[in-house]
């Protein structure tokens, strides 16, 4: 024994300096055990992080799958202006080439007024017959949007005597006149920018 052993084991007995001994190796045992469960909790916190970073490639079309199955149709999250307006527009197309006819009310021969309440009423909305009549039926808007009505005045007869249907851009679906078709043409330029009286949207 080391001078302090023997000097500890003369002033306290050699029974209390073992157990001494035995007590700091339990403690550094008990140390040793914590320092183990640390690491190994470690290196298992480890190990799992990366099994989940490398997931298999399989799962991913599964979250692609569900994403495209609950994709919104293109008119969900649209105002109900803007997808009436759209739908106006698709049924306007519709129409496109049919020939003008003074009066006319059909497939074979439409006017600008009998289009206006044919197309409005294939989305559900009834308007009157007549050019005039569907300009007191709606209300004035400084800003057209797409399936606004445009009237213009003064064309073959004093006062709101036609309609069309606006595109955007400045441009409406109409039925014009007679020996032409349905089709396209500027709203605020030409003949019919000479004659523009205002645009116009159906009341909600």
């Amino acid at each position: 024994m080391g001078p302090v052993l023997t000097k500890a084991a003369v002033a306290l007995g050699m029974d209390a300096v073992m157990r001494w001994v035995m007590g700091l190796v339990a403690g550094l045992v008990v140390i040793c055990l914590l320092i183990v469960l640390i690491v190994v909790g470690t290196f298992a916190t480890v190990v799992g992080s990366r099994h989940a970073g490398s997931a298999p490639a399989a799962e991913s079309p599964s979250v692609v799958r569900i994403f495209v199955a609950s994709a919104p149709g293109p008119q969900v999250g649209l105002s109900p202006d803007i997808a009436l307006g759209n739908r106006i527009i698709e049924l306007a197309r519709a129409w496109m080439g049919v020939p003008y006819v003074f009066g006319g009310c059909s497939s074979t021969g439409v006017d600008c007024s009998c289009l206006v309440q044919k197309v409005y009423g294939a989305a559900g909305i009834h308007l009157p017959r007549v050019a005039v009549d569907q300009f007191n039926a709606t209300v004035p808007v400084s800003d057209p949007q797409p399936g606004d009505l445009v009237f213009f005045a003064n064309t073959y007869e004093p006062g709101i005597s036609h309609v069309g249907i606006y595109i955007g851009d400045g441009l409406q679906i109409n039925a014009p006149t007679t020996g032409q078709v349905v089709s396209v043409a500027p709203v605020f330029t030409g003949h019919w920018g000479s004659h523009y009286a205002g645009a116009r949207r159906v009341r909600a």
